[in-house]
């Protein structure tokens, strides 16, 4: 059992969609007003997905916990009472609601801090379609050869971003490989 002066990881409750905005302050405050004593990280979870959006391929950041961003600091003495600097430091921080466990907040337990370090490690360096589709599903096709033919997806290939389309070509059902980005889902049905 760790001793309560120990940086452990917390979690931090931001307003939806300030995520971005209250990693940068708490970065630059952490530096600008010497908490690195009791404020050692913070982490904002994201993958990088990528999307078809008019016309054009991009990609852009998805947070893994919306709203949410862990802390590793120490907030609690030796004798396991709630240091006052670092909480309030971390409360009063432009778009935090708060920390899990208010007054008393709960650190997390070390299985739940490496299943999240470990989705980060998995999600870097990865780039994965932002759209999900199911097989069966009718798509319609938005760039390439077969653009404006429809079809239903037969095979799907997520960690590549591919798919496997049936097309009517010329009266018959034709299989084409299509990346996820080249469709949309066809709503005529």
């Amino acid at each position: 059992m760790s001793a309560p002066s120990d940086f452990r990881w917390y979690t931090l409750q931001s307003l939806s969609n300030n995520e971005s905005k209250v990693k940068r302050l708490l970065d630059r405050a952490i530096k600008d007003e010497e908490m690195g004593d009791f404020v050692a990280e913070i982490l904002m979870p994201v993958k990088t997905v990528k999307d078809f959006r008019n016309g054009k391929k991009r990609e852009s950041e998805m947070k893994l916990y919306p709203s949410y961003l862990f802390v590793r600091a120490r907030l609690f003495d030796d004798e396991g009472s709630l240091l006052e600097a670092p909480w309030s430091f971390l409360r009063q921080t432009d778009g935090v609601i708060g920390l899990i466990g208010g007054q008393k907040p709960v650190a997390l337990k070390v299985e739940e801090i490496n299943t999240i370090l470990q989705q980060v490690a998995d999600a870097a360096d990865k780039v994965v379609p932002k759209v999900t589709f199911n097989i069966g599903e009718r798509v319609k096709i938005t760039d390439g050869p077969f653009a404006n033919l429809a079809g239903n997806i037969d095979k799907i290939d997520a960690d590549r971003g591919k798919l496997e389309v049936s097309v009517d070509i010329f009266g018959r059902s034709t299989p084409v490989e299509l990346e996820f980005w080249q469709v949309e889902r066809d709503d005529r049905e």
